[in-house]
């Protein structure tokens, strides 16, 4: 059988499923959760400790194809920079969003990251834009 954690879904520290305030940051969950839509909590889980919640947010946003999700997801690729395979999910994401100044800002941050891989593929995508 798995165990499976609870996090509040403002400050992330695991409780107890039955919980209905955060014993760490005191926020009544279910009055947080009705106060921030979807993609709000979805951008927001982007600092998500879990990388496996980090890393179904940056599908899922992805999937979205909002424009507003590109700079938020760029700063996930800074704030876990040793993590290159979601850095790369991060790019994938980015790509799948229309075009638009938001993502252009959320690229070339990227070039600034410090793997060489993510650096490469957000000039790479910076390019085809450039072409079409």
């Amino acid at each position: 059988m798995v165990d499976h954690a609870y996090y509040c879904p403002a400050c992330f520290v695991e409780i107890e499923q039955e919980v209905k305030v955060c014993p760490a940051c005191g926020i009544n969950i279910e009055e947080w959760e009705k106060n921030h839509d979807y993609f709000e909590r979805l951008v927001h889980s982007l600092k998500h400790p879990n990388p496996e919640a980090r890393m179904g947010c940056i599908l899922t946003l992805g999937n979205q194809r909002n424009p507003k999700a590109a700079i938020p997801l760029a700063e996930c690729a800074f704030a876990h920079s040793i993590d290159v395979w979601q850095a790369m999910e991060i790019i994938r994401s980015l790509r799948k969003i229309s075009n638009s100044s938001e993502k252009e800002t959320a690229l070339k941050l990227l070039l600034e990251h410090p793997a060489v891989v993510i650096r490469e593929e957000a000039q790479a995508e910076i390019d085809r834009i450039m072409q079409t």
